[in-house]
């Protein structure tokens, strides 16, 4: 990975991600502002098809399903003895589930209440389902782009992989279960937790 990106990006991500987490503590009017504009946007209009389909793009970052990707991930790195790959994604999704958890704790942000599509425990802050959509399909891009040699490949894995993890904080939004605010931190803080690890395990180059 190349240093000179991956280091200033993920400061920049940390420090958005740490005036999100100032506003939502101080109920600030501008997070107010994104919420209720994103909200407008996203739950404009409920459809049985659109619930369904974001419902189970919902599944893909669910903890039960992360845990079990990345479990197989990592298994498969051990076995073609890719270490470094699955040191990669083991450390982003394991660092990201565990700053969420910290987070979540310290913030304490109540959920949406608001016509929720489905059932959801735990605190608002930050989206979970947001930072492992980065943490994991974010690390999984970064290898494509990194070791595959067919450019075909990267294409297809940009489109697939970028629009996974933009439509699972969208879900998250649309089900009901988050703010927008709440989603867009999460990616922050998986973007951050992401290119952490990628900084520190993968190969370096100047």
């Amino acid at each position: 990975m190349n240093k000179r990106l991956t280091i200033p990006i993920s400061g920049i991500a940390i420090l958005l991600f740490a005036f999100f987490a100032w506003g939502v503590t101080q109920h600030a009017t501008w997070i107010s502002d994104i919420d209720r504009t994103g909200i407008a946007w996203i739950r404009g209009d409920f459809t049985p098809g659109k619930t369904a389909f974001l419902t189970g793009i919902t599944l893909l970052a669910q903890p039960a399903t992360g845990v079990t990707l990345t479990a197989l991930f990592v298994v498969w790195a051990v076995i073609t003895k890719r270490l470094r790959m699955g040191a990669f994604v083991g450390f982003s999704v394991v660092a990201g589930a565990g700053l969420m958890w910290i987070i979540k704790n310290i913030v304490q942000r109540p959920r949406p209440t608001a016509n929720r599509l489905i059932a959801e425990h735990g605190y608002s802050f930050p989206s979970g389902h947001s930072i492992n959509a980065m943490a994991f399909y974010g690390a999984l891009l970064v290898l494509i782009w990194l070791y595959a040699r067919k450019q075909w490949v990267k294409r297809v894995a940009t489109i697939v992989l970028v629009a996974v993890i933009i439509l699972i904080p969208i879900s998250r939004v649309y089900l009901g279960v988050h703010y927008p605010s709440d989603v867009l931190a999460g990616l922050l803080l998986g973007l951050a937790t992401m290119l952490t690890a990628a900084t520190i395990i993968l190969p370096k180059k100047a």
